[in-house]
């Protein structure tokens, strides 16, 4: 039994590396939480066309995107910190274009930060502040015109890393079973925030 249960925990570790530490794994992670967040994003985007109609909305989805959004950007400073500590299987895999990884990225992940840390503050505070309001407003510029180009610099590897996670049967991806469930627990968690959201957001209409 002792042998048994020795033999189990080495199989079980190495699946979770294969699942989320692995090059392989860590793509199509990334990949198909980029795909959920281009279809989330846009609707997000949608509430802009009448803000002051879709307030409630605007904030809502914003938080709710706040955990998939963070399992997007882990899985991707994890491929650059494996890649640039020396990792033989990522260095094979290469790193992403040059002009992707010295400008794209960094004004991405920045304003990404800025944008929801802002987003969040300004639903927190109890008076408006122009500061905060300025921060949001110039993240969200900013983060326009690298999403854009990240998008379209990434578009066509997204269908085919991404669906290896929901092949069901043989050809199903090694891991993909706790890829799914990571990328569905980060939805749950989104979900989960806005609920506890809703007395903030409502405060805003009294």
């Amino acid at each position: 039994m002792e042998t048994l249960t020795r033999e189990r925990r080495p199989a079980r570790a190495a699946r979770l590396r294969t699942a989320f530490t692995g090059a392989d794994g860590n793509a199509r992670l990334t990949a198909t939480t980029g795909l959920i967040l281009l279809v989330l994003l846009p609707i997000e985007g949608l509430t802009l066309l009448s803000l002051h109609s879709f307030l409630s909305l605007h904030m809502l989805i914003g938080v709710a995107l706040i955990p998939p959004v963070a399992l997007k950007l882990g899985s991707t400073f994890y491929r650059f910190f494996r890649y640039y500590t020396g990792s033989a299987i990522f260095r094979e895999k290469g790193p992403p274009q040059l002009v992707m990884r010295i400008l794209v990225a960094p004004a991405l992940v920045a304003s990404t930060i800025g944008l929801f840390g802002s987003g969040v503050a300004l639903m927190l505070l109890e008076h408006p502040n122009s500061l905060v309001f300025a921060i949001h407003k110039v993240s969200f510029i900013i983060w326009l015109g690298a999403i854009g180009i990240h998008v379209l610099a990434y578009l066509h590897h997204l269908p085919r890393l991404a669906v290896a996670d929901w092949v069901r049967g043989k050809q199903e991806a090694a891991g993909g079973r706790l890829r799914r469930r990571a990328v569905a627990a980060s939805l749950l968690a989104g979900g989960g925030v806005a609920f506890v959201a809703l007395p903030v957001v409502a405060a805003w209409h009294r």
